[in-house]
């Protein structure tokens, strides 16, 4: 191949390399993300922790070459509005930061802007963001993630409310004051805890879960501990509740078959009926 040849193919490839490195550096990162995400929030503050929030959604829009405006309204934790959030990227990981600022209000006063910081990631096509407000609550922290709410997330916790009895002998016995504990065993199971003034200890070791959409359907079978003038007896019960993903309206029975007919005891959130 003459010289004059061999230059110009050279001179070519060196060309086109330029043009395709070029191209590379300005990829719009904004672009490549925006769009709307479906999901659920966790909240945390001074007050309390992980409060769950359902069917959240959070929309995110390009403004300029990597960057966007973060937007999330929610019935739970008001509006959210981060601009010009910035975004980088390693590997297949898109890590967006920002300040802006969180509109809500609480207990029937009026609304309030606060500053609100976003840090987030978001890996393979799945957010997973984090809002702060420090002047909030002590310092409110909402996580944002993206998909389908795990039993993990929802399930465990302490749940107070009333319980009402049932057997043979007599129907509608209410006791107020009641608390039911459930912790997670850490293989897909959970221990169920309910000790009342009324009724004894029930003890459920590993109930199960199954999930239909934002509800959480448990069932287990385990022991109940009761008597009367300190004469206390272990007796087999089962155990089913149902859970829904905002922890609303939790229902819980417990069916002890060997005492007094068949007593059925159910426990709701809130305070008994007076009758």
């Amino acid at each position: 191949m003459k010289k004059s040849g061999f230059l110009f193919l050279l001179l070519t490839s060196v060309a086109f390399a330029s043009c395709s490195d070029s191209d590379d550096s300005e990829k719009d990162l904004a672009k490549e993300i925006a769009g709307q995400y479906n999901g659920y929030t966790v909240a945390s503050c001074a007050y309390f922790s992980n409060q769950v929030s359902s069917n959240q959604k959070l929309a995110i829009s390009s403004t300029e070459i990597n960057k966007v405006n973060v937007d999330y309204a929610s019935d739970s934790w008001g509006t959210i509005s981060i601009p010009d959030a910035s975004v980088i990227k390693s590997g297949n990981e898109y890590v967006i930061t920002g300040t802006g600022t969180s509109v809500m209000g609480m207990q029937g006063n009026g609304s309030k802007e606060y500053v609100c910081n976003l840090s987030g990631k978001i890996i393979n096509g799945t957010v997973d963001f984090t809002f702060t407000c420090p002047a909030v609550m002590g310092g409110l922290n909402i996580a944002f993630m993206q998909g389908e709410i795990p039993a993990e997330t929802v399930v465990p916790g302490t749940y107070s409310g009333y319980t009402k009895a049932d057997c043979a002998y007599f129907q509608d016995m209410y006791a107020d004051n009641q608390k039911i504990e459930i912790a997670s065993n850490g293989n897909n199971t959970y221990k169920v805890s309910l000790i009342s003034d009324s009724w004894g200890e029930f003890t459920i070791e590993e109930a199960t879960v199954t999930t239909e959409g934002n509800l959480f359907k448990l069932e287990g079978a385990g022991k109940t501990l009761m008597g009367m003038g300190g004469n206390v007896s272990e007796y087999a019960c089962t155990f089913s509740g149902e859970i829904d993903a905002d922890k609303e309206n939790p229902t819980f029975t417990f069916n002890v078959p060997a005492v007094m007919g068949g007593l059925t005891v159910t426990f709701k959130p809130g305070s008994a009926p007076q009758v």
